[in-house]
């Protein structure tokens, strides 16, 4: 939870004595809890919640789901970039050529081409290597 609150520091581009008088609470309270000496209380949560609105709750706490409350879901991948499922469940996908097929390509023997439309820049995702992630948008 360290690490997400480090994140949220950097993204409002404050430092933490900042961040402290935001949520009001001691700067000291900021560091233990980056160093690791402290765990963040309900009280804590509560006022992060409460004065960045915009971060999802179950990211904050737990680090699932979008970071931010308008972000969609995610599905988290492997390290092979292949969305996690069960072993089986992969396995029989990969025997009977389903894995990356979709149904209406099935039946076709060649890549399907779509054209590039230049609308520019709608979002670039960062994905990091702890699964936290990160959505930027032009401006």
């Amino acid at each position: 939870m360290k690490d997400r609150i480090a994140h949220i520091i950097r993204a409002k581009n404050l430092t933490a004595a900042e961040f402290a008088i935001r949520l009001g609470i001691q700067p000291s309270n900021i560091s233990h809890l980056l160093s690791g000496r402290n765990n963040p209380s309900l009280d804590f949560v509560r006022k992060l919640k409460d004065t960045f609105p915009e971060y999802n709750l179950d990211w904050i706490v737990m680090g699932k789901g979008p970071m931010t409350v308008s972000e969609p879901y995610i599905m988290p991948v492997s390290a092979t970039g292949l969305p996690e499922m069960k072993a089986e469940e992969n396995k029989a996908n990969v025997l009977d050529g389903t894995l990356f097929a979709s149904p209406e390509m099935s039946n076709k023997s060649e890549k399907q081409q779509y054209p590039l439309q230049d609308n520019g820049l709608k979002k670039l995702v960062l994905v990091y290597d702890d699964n936290t992630f990160e959505v930027l948008t032009p401006r």
